[in-house]
């Protein structure tokens, strides 16, 4: 799927709000929409984004890009999406 179907299937669904990642798009990542209205992403899935579709070399490469270049954005997103993270 792409960013610009997934943003199609959003919209259908009435969630016009909702604001997704753009650069890089995370679009494999997305995995809904929070009662608040706001794009929920998974952390693992991000990683594996990066690594199959952007051809990072390795996970550490991947952890590192998305720790500083994602999510050190998020405070200055307006309504910024979710990071899900799995602790298990």
């Amino acid at each position: 799927m792409t960013q610009k179907e997934l943003k199609q299937i959003i919209i259908d669904n009435g969630y016009e709000e909702v604001v997704l990642f753009e650069n890089y798009d995370y679009v494999t990542a997305f995995i809904g929409i929070s009662n608040d209205n706001k794009a929920i992403y998974d952390y693992d899935l991000m990683i594996e984004y990066l690594m199959k579709k952007e051809e990072f070399d390795d996970e550490i490469d991947a952890i590192e890009w998305i720790d500083y270049n994602t999510i050190r954005a998020l405070p200055y997103m307006e309504n910024a999406p979710i990071i899900k993270y799995n602790l298990l």
